[in-house]
């Protein structure tokens, strides 16, 4: 029984079997997808005017975005997003028509709307009009109006088959169209529409107050609105491409209504048809030319043809047409997307009379050509030319020299940005060349903003030739080189997620498609950036690398623009480094500091103010060393002087003491006459006795320091607070206008103590306690209450010593932070510390506090494994007099501290949520790599960054860039710039291949990756081929590489790792093999059929550890699959393979010396017996359908079945007895049946798992009457198809909310206290990718919690239509209410919670609004109240309904989300 231990499974469980307890779940999305399925252009947001640039409103994944342009086109950032809970067709921009019924991006309108609307179609057939509305300083999306189309119409089974919504150039109608015979025209009365309806919900006001639904007889391929004549504005004019139902022909049809009027009566019929050569192939779309009035262009797979209405009346079937260029096989480049970007123009062509039509106009010497892009299937950019004579140029646009050239564009959704100037429409008789700004959706790739710049050099034709029969004319090659493109990423692709895994530094997933995938790592977190990076080097030390120890900043007055500049101190090597930046920006050693401190044991340095009576401003720097406190006197003139002044020396260390600590505290005394800014010094005192005093000295005036320079001690008067023990930490704070010293000591103890300033006492300063906390007490009660901790009370009382203690607050929340020295952190949540027996009008007398703070909860976290420091980030000058100007006025500070740095092993943000809680974010490096070793982090003085980094800083005053000062491991002090936004960070792995699987090997630190490359137009062979890489993560370099045999996929891969007297480690690839495809059969007799598949099994060796010894020569076999590169280090060495009958679908390790494949509907068990170098098989098991994942845990084996959804085997390992032989037994199975894509063991009683059609479900332990089949638990069907799911964070969390519970509870009570806090915490969540490119997180919630969200969800459903509460566009059967699986098993939403809604609730609804909800479901504030209830009987709730379903929701929205 080599690898297993004792291992009590609830699947054998035989006594004692009950119905399983209920399980409920919370499930959010993590990273949304990056599908995009439309995308509108327009001014959609009315406060920002129309001079400004347009927005862009985009249908990505489940959700709609709206995104800022700036003056160039380029995306500048999201503005809101809203979910919808339907499969959106398509988007587009509704812009209500001015008195002229056409206007530009700058033309004003003359309703009540004042903004364009978005217009988005479901496939339901729900029709609504979006606009974008601004709530209490933020965006939002909302719905105007909302319909249903072809609601009166005949459809078949019951199906729609939407195609698309057709929007008039003109906002005089939408047209719905189906695939199937239905047209459906809706006019817009837009005179029904009044600016006091918008803001009332509850009202109706009937944009669609008729429509006319027309049976086109056939399939419709596309549709259009034409451009009417401008003398035939009440006209609608639309054309579709129809194959006939009767005949299989190609048809266009032109339909004719009006816009509703007096004179009018709103129609729609069939007023001309216009069959298609046979010649010519299915049209793909309809592309109306705005510029060109009833004329369109056809496209189809191989040309592109101009056609007119005028054309389609006549019968004339002479079509002008121009191919496309095709492949270089041969086969014909379809076109993928295509946009209008205004008109051009160009040089006309001299025509005789006899040859011009009579509807042509008269010869002019320019006419006005309607300009387009097109993308095609392999990526390339055209820009199209369509004159009205007519004809046709297409213009190759090939990528600008020095630009990336390998870049695909292609996708469905592609848009005209404008021109610079941003209009719409640009002028035709200009001569300025502007470039064109596109946004081009990536099909599985990056969406990008393309820039097509037009070569000066390049000259039109001189003539344009005359339009021809339908005959094949060749394309217009004299065009190609004439443009050029340039690209920007807009949005990053992460679709399709194939694979993905979860690391604690990082998270890691496939992406891309062909030659263009890649491995996404992503960090989630602040943004940190290094902005500037200095050495502070002593002259007179020597060249060895010397590590920092302490670090101090300040700033001192200057004779620069600012009147500051920034000083630093670093501790090296024994010694103490001043430096200061000159006029010119250099950084110099400050003589005047330095000959001070070098030989000094330096405790703080900081800088103070003084105004004398010349009004000179005065400062000097305050030191405190280990024996003495003096002050050192600095001008703006004195600054660059060599030899200084002498210090001032203040206090001095009696024989028996040791100052400690130090600090500087600026307060204001208001006496009757005048108010004074004043300065202390607190200095902590240790004796020999190892007792503990706090000396506070007041800091003498400015005429007092020149007085007595070089005197000796000056000041014998200060105040002592006497401690009970040694003192460990000591940090001077500010709450409102109330100031703190916090203390810790060894006891160890944290003890609160208030300074106030009093005229009466000579030092003119009163210090009284006003808070204590033992730590050992709240630790040993934290211990068990806990969700997550990793620390444990025992005898090593050294460990929760306070290493630092900080204060969070803000206006009506104060958090007391207590950082440990084991690397863990006490959070104590305060009342009262900023009253501090002030009356709180607010409070009735007998809620009122007594006037001394109290703690009222408490949480352990764990933050790493070296004593925790925190930095203060609240707004501060770093002068005296400054300090105490900002406490008085600016009541942004004085509201509290919003957020502190926690450095520990990493970097930390603690901030305070906007409901009142604590939320502690990692901080990692843009460019995706891990920040270096830090020491010690000291805020920035704003003269560091003020002037060289003014851009970052916003006008508004709003702190959205965090500046401090960093020293790391190797001596060097960096100005970081740091997000107080947390966000996901991805950086791009290309990794050359379209991967399917991907896994870390953790001795080499590399990251495999195995895919394929598919097969190329120009490649002889049309099926692609499969490869497995070594990459690292750093620089995406490939170290290894293995190729495998010709029509042969990869299907799984695994690492293997066999422990015994020796340790093995391998690589396992799961391969299927496939016949080779005929080009001669057609039809699905035409696809690679599955022959068998194999098990491959490779060694990453490293090559700089070869021997010199006579190697062997290698097999055909290794040749042809082993590739390395020497220069690297590393290698893929072929070991075994294992021929299969079936493709290797999945793998998994079983125990320390078994691997379990999944081939067929065979699982085998393979043990690899090292002398002999062969693989054996010990066991297998037959299911009835093929497997399709395997997951183990312990002896049991999990399998996901193709149609059975998944059994449960145990594996019972050979024993020493004799004939003992391994075996797989099936033990329970489930009960209903789906196509599970991917399954997981949660717990001993507990799977979880994803149908391919999106459908999640869980299975546990039946009851007794039917123990061999699984009960379902829960389930929720996410309406996108699944690909993996996993236990783990793509988050790195520190604590969770109570109401989450771990998966498996009776493992998480047996956890050593020492486990990594990431390996805890990570088993509480379950993630979900998708082939969109999302990821969704799953954790377990409480009963109690379960119950408030669902009411909370089922209210908000509950609301009115257009109520900002209800989701924009929601599904019949949706998956709010009554979500169901594709599969036809009709399994239905059951206790799991979607935390769409919930998320919407919080983040885009107002006060008032979410009242309204709670209004709604008067039960849903009792369940609420009752959920977080004290257990003490006669305790009062201190929060209301509203307020804990807000806290609720953000508790478990912050776990489920970046």
């Amino acid at each position: 029984m080599s690898g297993f231990t004792s291992f009590s499974s609830a699947w054998e469980a035989e006594v004692h079997l009950k119905k399983k307890s209920p399980v409920y779940g919370y499930i959010s999305e993590t990273l949304s997808s990056s599908m995009i399925k439309g995308a509108a252009l327009g001014n959609f947001r009315k406060d920002l005017g129309f001079s400004s640039s347009p927005d862009l409103i985009m249908a990505v994944g489940t959700s709609l975005s709206v995104f800022s342009l700036d003056a160039p086109g380029m995306l500048v950032g999201h503005v809101s997003s809203a979910p919808v809970f339907a499969n959106i067709l398509n988007i587009g921009c509704l812009q209500p028509p001015t008195e002229h019924h056409h206007r530009s991006f700058a033309e004003p309108h003359i309703i009540g709307l004042g903004s364009d609307l978005c217009v988005v179609l479901a496939e339901d057939g729900q029709l609504a009009l979006l606009n974008v509305e601004e709530i209490g300083g933020r965006y939002r999306l909302r719905t105007l109006e909302k319909t249903a189309v072809l609601a009166d119409a005949e459809v078949e089974n019951e199906s729609l088959m939407l195609h698309k919504a057709v929007i008039d150039p003109f906002s005089r109608a939408i047209t719905v169209v189906s695939w199937i015979n239905h047209i459906e025209l809706l006019p817009i009365d837009w005179a029904n529409r009044s600016a006091a309806q918008v803001a009332d919900y509850s009202q109706t006001p009937g944009l669609f107050r008729s429509r006319i639904c027309i049976d086109a007889d056939g399939a419709i391929c596309d549709a259009a609105i034409l451009s009417p004549l401008r003398s035939e504005m009440q006209r609608i004019l639309l054309v579709a491409a129809v194959v006939e139902r009767t005949n299989r022909h190609i048809n266009l049809h032109l339909y004719e209504s009006w816009v509703p009027g007096a004179s009018h009566r709103p129609a729609l019929g069939m007023v001309a048809k216009l069959p298609l050569p046979y010649s010519m192939s299915t049209p793909m779309y309809v592309v109306p030319l705005p510029d060109h009035r009833e004329c369109f262009l056809l496209i189809n797979e191989c040309e592109i043809a101009f056609v007119s209405a005028p054309q389609i009346l006549s019968g004339d079937v002479n079509i002008y047409h121009q191919p496309i260029p095709r492949l270089p096989n041969g086969q014909p480049d379809l076109v993928k997307a295509y946009c209008v970007a205004g008109t051009k123009a160009i040089l006309s062509a001299h025509m005789s009379d006899s040859s011009r039509r009579p509807s042509e106009p008269l010869l002019s010497s320019t006419i006005l050509a309607q300009k387009l892009y097109i993308t095609t299937q392999s990526g390339k950019l055209y820009c199209v030319l369509v004159s009205p004579r007519p004809h046709i140029s297409l213009t190759r646009v090939s990528a600008k020299q020095g630009s990336v050239s390998d870049i695909i564009l292609s996708g469905e959704s592609m848009l005209f940005l404008g021109s610079h100037s941003h209009k719409r429409y640009r002028n035709a008789d200009s001569a300025e060349a502007s470039p064109d700004y596109l946004f081009v959706g990536g099909d599985c790739a990056d969406h990008r903003i393309v820039r097509v710049i037009e070569d000066s050099s390049w000259q039109e034709p001189a003539c344009w030739p005359k339009h021809g029969p339908m005959q094949p004319n060749e394309p217009t090659s004299s065009l190609d080189g004439s443009l050029f493109w340039t690209s920007r990423l807009a949005l990053v692709n992460q679709s399709p997620i194939s694979d993905f895994m979860l690391q604690p530094e990082a998270s890691y997933w496939t992406s891309g498609l062909s030659s263009n995938g890649a491995v996404n790592r992503a960090q989630f977190g602040h943004g940190v950036r290094v902005e500037e990076t200095i050495g502070i080097t002593n002259a007179d030390a020597s060249s060895v690398n010397i590590t920092p120890t302490s670090l101090w900043s300040f700033a001192l007055p200057s004779i620069a623009a600012n009147g500051i500049t920034p000083c630093v101190v670093v501790q090296q090597a024994g010694t103490y480094v001043p430096a200061i930046r000159d006029i010119d920006g250099e950084w110099q050693l400050m003589h005047m500091l330095h000959q001070f401190i070098e030989a000094k044991q330096l405790v703080s340095v900081d800088s103070v103010g003084f105004s004398d009576a010349a009004n000179t401003g005065v400062c000097c720097v305050v030191c405190v060393t280990s024996e003495s406190v003096f002050l050192v006197k600095s001008t703006a003139i004195a600054l660059a002087i060599p030899e200084p002044s002498p210090p001032v020396i203040i206090s001095c260390a009696k024989s028996d003491e040791v100052f400690t600590h130090g600090g500087i505290l600026s307060m204001t005394t208001d006496d009757s006459i005048d108010s004074v800014c004043r300065n202390w010094i607190l200095v902590a005192v240790r004796t020999k006795q190892m007792r503990s005093v706090i000396r506070i000295i007041s800091a003498p005036a400015a005429e007092y320091i020149d007085c007595q320079m070089d005197q000796g001690p000056s000041v014998d008067s200060f105040v002592e607070l006497e401690l009970p023990h040694e003192m460990s930490c000591m940090r001077i704070v500010s709450v409102g206008k109330a100031n703190f010293v916090l203390v810790g000591t060894y006891e160890p103890k944290l003890y609160v103590f208030q300074l106030s300033p009093c005229t009466n006492s000579t030092s003119g300063i009163i210090a009284s306690l006003v808070l204590g906390v033992d730590i050992t007490e709240h630790l040993a009660r934290l211990e068990t209450s806990t969700v997550v901790s990793g620390t444990q009370v025992n005898d090593n009382i050294a460990g929760v010593v306070a290493s630092d203690a900080c204060v969070l607050c803000s206006a009506d929340k104060q958090f007391l932070l207590i950082g440990l020295r084991n690397g863990s952190m006490v959070q104590l949540e305060i009342s009262g510390l900023s009253r501090c027996g002030t009356p709180d009008p607010s409070r009735s007398a007998s809620d009122q506090d007594t006037g001394v703070p109290r703690v009222r909860s408490s949480e352990l976290i764990r933050v790493g494994l070296v004593p925790v420091v925190f930095t203060d980030l609240s707004p501060s000058s770093f002068f005296s007099e400054q300090r105490c100007e900002l406490a008085a006025s600016d009541t942004k500070h004085c509201s509290g501290i919003p957020r502190v740095l926690v450095l520990s092993e990493s970097l930390f943000i603690a901030s305070l949520s906007s409901v009142g809680t604590v939320t502690i974010s990692l901080c990692v490096l843009h460019d995706g790599q891990q920040i270096p070793e830090i020491r010690q982090v000291v805020p920035a003085p704003p003269a560091w960054y003020q002037d060289r980094y003014s851009y970052m800083i916003p006008v508004d005053g709003a702190q959205h860039t965090i500046f401090c000062l960093s020293a790391d491991a190797s001596g060097t002090v960096s100005l970081l710039s740091i997000d107080t936004v947390a966000q996901c960070h991805v950086h791009e792995i290309p990794v050359g291949i379209e991967p399917r699987r991907v896994i870390s090997d953790k001795e080499t630190g590399l990251m495999l990756v195995a895919g394929i490359v598919p097969a190329f137009p120009t490649s002889t062979s049309m099926f692609p081929t499969s490869s497995l890489k070594a990459i690292d993560t750093r620089d995406g370099h490939i170290h290894a590489e293995a190729q495998f045999d010709p029509y042969e996929l990869v299907h799984s891969l695994e690492k293997w790792h066999i422990q015994g007297p020796k340790s093995y480690r391998y690589i396992c690839v799961g391969t299927g093999q496939y016949s080779e495809p005929n080009p001669s059969i057609q039809g699905l007799d035409a696809v690679p059929r599955a022959v068998g598949g194999r098990l491959v099994i490779y060694n990453l060796k490293s090559t700089k550890r070869k021997s010199r010894g006579k190697s062997e020569k290698p097999s055909r076999k290794q040749k042809s699959d082993t590739t390395g590169n020497a220069a690297s280090g590393y290698e893929l060495r072929y070991i075994w393979e294992s021929k299969r009958s079936a493709p290797v679908r999945a793998l998994a390790h079983l125990g320390d010396s078994y691997l379990i494949l999944a081939s067929g509907t065979l699982c085998v068990v393979l043990k690899l017996d090292v002398v002999q170098k062969q693989l054996i098989e010990c066991c297998e098991a037959e299911l009835r359908f093929p497997a399709s994942s395997l997951d183990v845990r312990g002896n049991v084996v999990v399998v996901g079945s193709s149609r059975e959804t998944v059994h449960v085997f145990r594996f019972v390992p050979s024993t020493a007895d004799p004939g003992s032989v391994e075996s797989l037994q099936m033990i329970h199975s489930a009960r209903f049946g789906v196509n599970t894509a991917d399954a997981r063991c949660l717990a001993n009683d507990l799977v979880v798992g994803i149908d391919t059609s999106g459908y999640l479900y869980a299975v546990g332990i039946p009851d007794e009457s039917r123990e061999f089949a699984l009960d379902f638990i829960m389930g929720i069907n996410l309406g996108t198809e699944c690909t993996r799911v996993k236990m783990g964070s793509p988050v790195r969390r520190l604590s969770l909310p109570t109401h989450v519970l771990p998966w498996d509870r009776s493992e998480h009570n047996k956890l050593p206290g020492q486990q990594n806090a990431y390996q805890q915490i990570s088993e509480y969540s379950v993630i979900i990718s998708t082939a969109a490119g999302a990821l969704w997180t799953l954790i377990r919630i409480s009963k109690s919690a379960y119950h408030v969200l669902h009411r909370l969800e089922q209210a908000m459903l509950d609301m009115e239509a257009k109520h900002p509460a209800r989701p924009l566009m929601l599904e019949t059967d949706s998956i709010a209410r009554n979500r169901q699986s594709d599969t036809g098993s009709q399994l239905l939403s059951e206790n799991i919670v979607d935390g769409t809604l919930s998320r919407m609730f919080l983040e885009n609804l107002t006060d008032s609004e979410q009242a309204q909800v709670l209004d709604r479901c008067p039960d849903l504030g009792q369940l609420a109240l009752r959920l977080f209830s004290s257990p003490a009987p006669s305790a009062k709730p201190t929060l209301s309904a509203l307020e804990y379903v807000r806290l609720l929701v953000y508790s478990l929205t912050s776990v489920c989300s970046c």
